[in-house]
């Protein structure tokens, strides 16, 4: 058996090898890395027996620069380039392909004899691809096709980027030459302790890496020598320490585990250029799921949708970005409040500084504590209040002196899914919080409001799904889409999104068709009915009278879709009355 270590670049890839049935002659184990975190992965594998490494582009050439054992590139074939073309046919937009010579040779005469409108442009290094890009926005184009590197970089400039994946095609014949290249090869690591003199001379609770993120050294007390390899997993602890060798000065860093929240310093050793320092300045054991989560690094997410309103949306988020005033978004549930607040951040911010994401329907007193310190840590970015509708009284009081003193280096953005000037009338929010958090305002449509954009979600789901599970279905016919754009949609982009996944599973070739929507009809009507038959069975006539008397408003408060003024005039009470009783769980 040829042991054999598949490294995937993308999540879509390591799903699509598990679908294929793969020669006998090999034991294939399958992680998903890309580049930097690849290196890592692949160092480990030399030291586990394994007779070579399968991965794919960039990832694959620097592996290979730094293993003994052979490593198979996974090529590209006119048959993965056929699928992508096909995901982007009917797009209205401006696309660009960016690659080696290569990829662009094969794309460039596949495009010709399908007469689509791609331009391609060739790098010759991998470095080239930021500045490509930074050209490509320059002249207009919106979508990008090329590798996961140049796909991660295009969201980086708010480019909607495709990457182009591999299909079982080129994975077999990866498997073929890796075949053909078997040889077994050992290597001997040696490890030697290096600059004693410099760890003798250092303070507690700290460990050296070196630019792989491999411990040299650690120095951690018992109290915290449980937590290192929380710290190295951490997901962008490769991206740190790189960027601390490059510039040469040290960062905080408040990272969030699955145990703990750990503050730190990263920072260089002036001594050696090739170790850096991990000093770990504080611990907080988390008990509970956090309120207030810190995302260090947001990526662009493309306003998709062609219609007036969509146009509106992103100028908006031009105009916002701009502004320093506080932003409140209102709208039913998944209509995209997050995904305006999360473009107005990288709008304005980048990926240079972090956003804070509070979640006032589970916050407490020591959640709104634990904003401040980070407030106050980070100095500079974006406080996103996630259902602000939701948070008691007693909270809005120390939230409004918490915004009053938030420096203005912080852009304050509200979502809520009710009408806070109803609420407000209503003595149900304070008056003073509202002002603070309303400079301006915006307004999400539901789904069913802007059904035009219906088709432009679809092809964004199914790129998204062929992207990250390895799902072949590529489009959706144009009677598909019509026959989508009669129902409802209550659940507006959410349920959407969760159907289009269900129909494209079930589809059985590339394409969703009218056979596959009249199933989900048929099945939607079904379940309409058997709720409206079933409905007073719902409700449970066990426990006290206050406990059915919250089943049952709780039931009318979703049926209404969680409008509080028609849920109130629904059971005959007043608003004021159904807040509290709403709140008294």
């Amino acid at each position: 058996m040829i042991k054999t270590m598949l490294i995937a670049p993308y999540s879509g890839m390591a799903e699509s090898v598990k679908q294929i049935k793969l020669p006998d002659d090999f034991h294939v184990d399958i992680e998903v890395a890309n580049l930097e975190d690849a290196l890592q992965l692949a160092n480990s594998v030399e030291d586990q027996g394994y007779d070579l490494i399968i991965s794919r582009g960039g990832t694959a050439a620097m592996i290979q620069e730094k293993v003994s054992i052979p490593v198979i590139h996974i090529d590209i074939s006119g048959y993965d380039m056929l699928r992508v073309f096909t995901l982007i046919q009917d797009t209205h937009h401006r696309v660009a392909l960016v690659g080696f010579e290569n990829i662009c040779r094969g794309a460039k005469t596949l495009s010709s004899i399908l007469e689509y409108e791609i331009e391609m442009f060739t790098i010759s290094h991998r470095n080239q691809v930021r500045s490509q890009l930074e050209e490509l926005k320059r002249l207009g184009y919106n979508i990008v096709i090329g590798d996961v590197v140049t796909v991660e970089e295009a969201q980086k400039l708010g480019i909607r980027g495709i990457l182009i994946t591999s299909g079982k095609e080129a994975i077999l014949d990866a498997f073929d030459e890796g075949r053909r290249q078997y040889q077994l090869l050992k290597r001997a690591h040696a490890r030697v302790s290096r600059y004693h003199r410099i760890l003798q001379s250092i303070p507690p609770n700290i460990f050296l890496v070196n630019k792989d993120c491999e411990i040299e050294f650690s120095n951690l007390s018992s109290e915290y020598g449980e937590i290192t390899n929380e710290i190295i997993e951490y997901k962008q602890i490769n991206q740190l320490v790189l960027k601390v060798l490059k510039e040469k000065k040290p960062y905080w860093e408040s990272i969030e585990t699955q145990k703990y929240n750990i503050d730190m310093q990263i920072f260089p050793i002036k001594q050696d250029d090739s170790l850096i320092g991990i000093y770990v300045q504080a611990l907080k054991r988390i008990e509970n799921i956090s309120s207030v989560v810190m995302i260090s690094r947001v990526i662009h997410i493309p306003i998709i949708g062609d219609s007036p309103y969509s146009e509106t949306v992103r100028e908006t988020v031009n105009q916002f970005a701009k502004a320093n005033e506080s932003i409140l978004i209102s709208g039913e549930q998944a209509t995209g409040k997050m995904t305006i607040a999360k473009a107005i951040h990288f709008t304005k911010f980048g990926q240079d500084n972090p956003m804070l994401v509070v979640d006032c329907s589970s916050i407490n007193q020591e959640g709104i504590q634990n904003l401040v310190e980070k407030v106050q840590m980070i100095q500079q970015g974006t406080i996103i209040f996630r259902k602000i509708d939701h948070l008691p009284l007693q909270e809005q009081e120390q939230l409004c002196n918490l915004v009053q003193n938030t420096p203005n280096s912080f852009q304050i953005i509200s979502l809520s899914e009710q009408n806070l000037e109803s609420m407000l009338q209503d003595q149900l929010f304070n008056s003073d919080l509202y002002h603070l958090i309303s400079a301006l305002s915006f307004y999400t449509k539901p789904l069913r409001e802007r059904k035009e954009d219906i088709a432009a979600f679809i092809s964004y789901f199914l790129s998204e799904f062929h992207t990250h599970s390895g799902n072949e279905t590529l489009g959706i016919r144009k009677t598909s889409i019509d026959m989508l754009k009669e129902f409802e949609w209550n659940g507006n982009l959410g349920e959407l999104k969760s159907r289009v996944k269900e129909l494209s599973i079930k589809a059985t070739g590339y394409y969703i068709n009218e056979d596959h929507i009249h199933e989900l009809s048929v099945r939607k009507d079904k379940q309409k009915k058997n709720e409206f038959m079933n409905r007073d069975n719902l409700i449970s006539i066990k426990g006290t009278l206050e406990e059915i008397e919250q089943q049952i408003i709780r039931k009318v408060y979703e049926e209404e879709n969680r409008n509080q003024t028609k849920t109130a005039k629904r059971l005959g009470i007043n608003r004021t009355t159904l807040w509290r009783k709403l709140n008294n769980t």
